[in-house]
């Protein structure tokens, strides 16, 4: 006996078909009226909401957009060199997610403890890379 041959004796039979109508529309023009206009609101409201959901989802995109072309360079740069300095791959570990989750519109700030603080802009302070980059990145990050 073949096990996998049982399972064809499980399968039930299909079941029947049936034929149905649809029962005569007993309602008064007043009802079948509220009835439209009820729909009609309906997919007014929907329309205002959909359109509602795409401004608010294009003006977060475009938030963000402006938000990551801030701290492109300043990522870039340190990014780049975190591959031959280990305490500036360090820093980039540190403020990559902070800048991430700032970008993503997460945060508005990120308060850090004054050591962590003094070491990360120290060390971006003696990179090459634009000043104005690590200002904006002083906005973002502050101590406790």
């Amino acid at each position: 006996m073949d096990p996998y041959n049982d399972v064809e004796d499980e399968i039930r039979s299909p079941d029947e078909v049936k034929r149905e109508q649809l029962t005569k529309d007993t309602r008064c023009a007043f009802q079948k009226e509220m009835d439209e206009a009820l729909y009609l609101s309906f997919q007014e409201q929907q329309k205002i909401n959909s359109d509602y959901e795409e401004k608010i989802i294009k003006l977060y995109a475009e938030e963000a957009s402006l938000r990551r072309d801030k701290f492109k360079d300043l990522l870039l740069d340190v990014n780049k060199l975190s591959k031959f300095d280990k305490e500036l791959k360090e820093i980039y570990e540190i403020i990559e997610p902070i800048i991430d989750t700032y970008c993503c519109q997460y945060i508005e700030i990120y308060e850090i403890d004054e050591v962590t603080y003094d070491k990360i802009f120290r060390i971006l302070y003696s990179i090459r890379t634009n000043k104005n980059n690590i200002e904006l990145l002083k906005e973002l990050i502050i101590k406790e």
